[in-house]
């Protein structure tokens, strides 16, 4: 079942970025009759939009030297995460992923090792961010978890990967395990820390890794019912072997230009639609990832690889909207059937609808599900792809909340500020 664009994306939009009003020609068209893209023909106005409380004017955070500051240990993570593997590329029945222990960590090592003082242990040798990736079966027989964790330098990641070693074979009495682990040796990696355990009331074997590589420790995870031991030491194995080389490959930042990172190099989350003063949003709602970095969180990665590839995707930025760049205009139609095709497949049940206030190259379908009400709207324009999820949860009644009410207006925002970045000539490709 495909869920997780949508769904992270619905928790996302309640889940930071006036300004001025235009007429759009060309790709920006009036309410009337509607082309075979769900567009209209003629000029829209769009200072007749009604857009709230939201920013509608696109921020050139470089133009303005706005570097990310404390919210550089963020971007550094989100960079990280394309040089993560997927756990679906080690076994491709691990399908169920984006979870909690999935996403960036900062100052810390996040949802991941959340207990038996392993946090701690990371933060006296000063982890600065991390990633990690974290899949299994959809019966959750089989899991892979794979986490990168940033430390300021070599010496001190050599020294956490030891420590959070020795901490598992001597754990703080947290209520969750029974006992220590057991050290086991990899003989193919002999640089890396492993140890074993073995659930007896769940009859599940498990194994877990530390390995330094330059600043960075790379942590993995695998469990498998039945005992399956072999499973778990080869997937362990087979994970480590693509992971060691791969994160050897990322250009990190040195710890002291972190906080200096730009915050927006591609211009491409300056069009997201952002948030209000009154809306709560965490770190990682406010992200810019390449297409392997976005992977992470969707459950089809191996299929939506396949078509970031075919339409050229390289950025997909999130910020109340989830904005992806494509290689031209028709790739941008191509990765919106798409996204929509997969979207008809997991909710079928949803409706085509009219796009809030008519606005021009968005497709909308709503409708009930589970977990609620639910709108989903994809809009094009040139190169650009958005997607804005509106969501309101069964019996709720904190408007805080509904995702929902807000979607007239994130959807004119959206569009305003897709015309006023390309009159402004912002990040153009």
């Amino acid at each position: 079942m495909r869920t997780s664009r949508i769904l992270i994306a619905a928790t996302a939009v309640t889940l930071a970025l006036a300004g001025c009003s235009t007429t759009s020609e060309g790709t920006a068209l009036a309410e009337g009759e509607a082309n075979e893209n769900g567009s209209t023909t003629g000029t829209f106005d769009i200072a007749a939009l009604d857009t709230g409380e939201y920013r509608i004017e696109p921020r050139d955070f470089i133009a303005e030297g706005q570097a990310a500051g404390d919210f550089g240990p963020a971007v550094e993570g989100q960079r990280m995460a394309e040089f993560v593997i997927h756990p679906y590329t080690i076994d491709p029945t691990l399908t169920n992923g984006g979870g909690m222990s999935t996403g960036v960590g900062v100052g810390g090592i996040g949802k991941v090792l959340s207990g038996g003082g392993a946090p701690e242990v990371a933060e006296s040798y000063g982890v600065i961010t991390g990633f990690g990736s974290f899949s299994g079966k959809p019966d959750g027989s089989r899991q892979l978890g794979v986490a990168v964790w940033r430390f300021p330098d070599a010496d001190s990641a050599s020294q956490a990967a030891a420590a959070l070693h020795a901490n598992a074979l001597a754990p703080e009495d947290d209520g969750f395990a029974a006992g220590p682990q057991t050290p086991v040796s990899i003989p193919q990696l002999p640089d890396t820390f492993a140890t074993t355990y073995y659930w007896e009331s769940l009859d599940t074997a498990s194994m877990s890794t530390f390995t330094a590589r330059g600043p960075h420790v790379v942590y993995t995870y695998t469990s498998a019912e039945n005992n399956d031991v072999e499973w778990a030491s080869d997937t362990t194995a087979r994970a480590l072997e693509e992971q060691l080389p791969r994160i050897e490959q990322f250009p990190f930042s040195p710890t002291d230009e972190i906080e200096s990172l730009p915050v927006d190099l591609d211009k491409v989350l300056a069009r997201a639609v952002g948030y209000t003063e009154n809306e709560y949003a965490r770190n990682s709602d406010t992200a810019v990832y390449g297409p392997l970095g976005w992977l992470h969180f969707d459950s089809h990665p191996a299929e939506t690889a396949d078509i970031f590839e075919a339409t050229g995707t390289d950025r997909v930025a999130l910020a109340n909207s989830t904005v992806y760049r494509t290689s031209g205009p028709e790739a941008a139609r191509e990765l919106r059937d798409a996204f929509r095709e997969q979207s008809r497949e997991t909710y079928p049940d949803l409706v085509d609808e009219p796009a809030p206030q008519g606005v021009p190259d968005t497709l909308c379908r709503a409708g009930d599900i589970a977990e609620g009400r639910l709108m989903d709207c994809m809009m094009i324009y040139g190169p650009y792809v958005a997607q804005l999820i509106g969501h309101r949860a069964v019996g709720n009644t904190d408007p805080d909340d509904d995702t929902l009410r807000t979607m007239p207006q994130r959807v004119a925002t959206q569009y305003t500020k897709f015309v006023r970045a390309e009159e402004l000539g912002l990040g153009e490709n």
